[in-house]
């Protein structure tokens, strides 16, 4: 009897304990699926945020590019009607800098809207096409060049003045390849090439060449190239501009040139002028260096690819040949180099 009673206390036992064990599981198939239709929740609410998040990022861009287009424009038509107004050839250098510097490919940040490959060759036709549009009143139509004009100090208030507006084109010529250092972080990023309205019409001309000769360029490039192409003897002119101007920089930096009367220049002219590297310290000729006569080089040397021969104006040429060079024993071996390095770039240059 004691046996049955002891069987019957067990059975009874691990029926309990299996109803437990049941129990347990509903319980914990019910968590689960508690947890289930959270975690669907927590997916659904976190796709949710982020569809939110992504349109906040897309409206935040369009913000930022809309406001981006409206304050360059802006800018540069404040410093297109600076350059217009400035009295002297410095604050035209001046002002046509800030212009350059204000087209929006030189805040292109690879970023929003930006982040579109093709984005940056965008920008980049829509500032030639307006340079070129803007550059039509003040280019000399005949695709003369002419360097030695300045300002009219006498008629300040006619900005219209054919004078004023080939100083202000001189301007824009000696200018044109500033660059924005906003390009600068971002393009070490990308591993971009900086991009100045000089290169964009140096890469264009350049590749006329193969365009005539079949080759199939990237469409990207294609929406600048065209532009600069449509415009070709602007191009040329400016360029050509160019390459005469940084020679006259570096006379009038030395001579002051540029504040003499006419009887003053006409003697540099007829009877030659002196050129003592001694008076010029160890900055002065590293800058006239690199800022003008580097320059200068750099300019003929995108003529010269481009096939196009290389002609100073005929006043800065005639400047650059009565020059004479004095200079004593250097003091040291940098300074010796540096006079050595300007004399060489300026002997180059009056070989035209």
């Amino acid at each position: 009897m004691s046996q049955k009673i002891l069987l019957l206390a067990l059975a009874s036992g691990l029926t309990l304990v299996a109803c437990g064990e049941v129990n347990n599981l509903h319980k914990m198939n019910d968590t689960t699926q508690k947890m289930s239709d959270t975690t669907t929740e927590m997916n659904t609410t976190t796709k949710e945020l982020s569809d939110k998040t992504e349109s906040m990022k897309n409206t935040t861009g369009e913000l930022y590019d809309a406001l981006r287009q409206g304050n360059t424009v802006q800018l540069r038509r404040d410093a297109w009607k600076a350059i217009l107004e400035a009295p002297t050839m410095f604050r035209k250098i001046s002002e046509a800098g800030k212009y350059f510097m204000s087209y929006e490919f030189q805040l292109w940040n690879d970023s929003a809207q930006d982040a579109d490959a093709g984005r940056r060759s965008v920008l980049a036709q829509q500032a030639a096409k307006e340079f070129f549009l803007e550059i039509e009143e003040l280019a000399p139509r005949d695709g003369s060049v002419n360097v030695s004009i300045a300002p009219d100090a006498q008629n300040l208030q006619n900005i219209e003045s054919a004078q004023n507006r080939q100083a202000s084109f001189n301007a824009l010529a000696i200018s044109m390849d500033q660059i924005n250092r906003k390009q600068v972080p971002v393009l070490a990023k990308t591993k971009q090439p900086m991009m100045s309205m000089e290169s964009i019409m140096e890469e264009a001309l350049l590749a006329k060449k193969d365009l005539q000769d079949g080759q199939i360029l990237p469409e990207n490039k294609m929406t600048y190239i065209r532009e600069v192409l449509a415009h070709e003897e602007k191009a040329i002119q400016i360029l050509k501009t160019r390459y005469s101007l940084f020679p006259l920089v570096f006379i009038d930096a030395v001579t002051k040139v540029g504040d003499m009367g006419l009887l003053d220049k006409g003697k540099m002219v007829l009877l030659g002028w002196d050129l003592d590297l001694d008076q010029l310290n160890t900055v002065q000729l590293e800058y006239y260096q690199t800022e003008a006569l580097d320059r200068a080089i750099a300019a003929r040397t995108i003529l010269k690819k481009l096939g196009i021969k290389t002609e100073l104006d005929g006043n800065v040429a005639m400047l650059l040949n009565k020059m004479r060079i004095k200079v004593a024993a250097p003091k040291n071996a940098q300074v010796a180099a540096l006079q050595t390095k300007l004399i060489d770039l300026l002997r180059d240059l009056q070989k035209n």
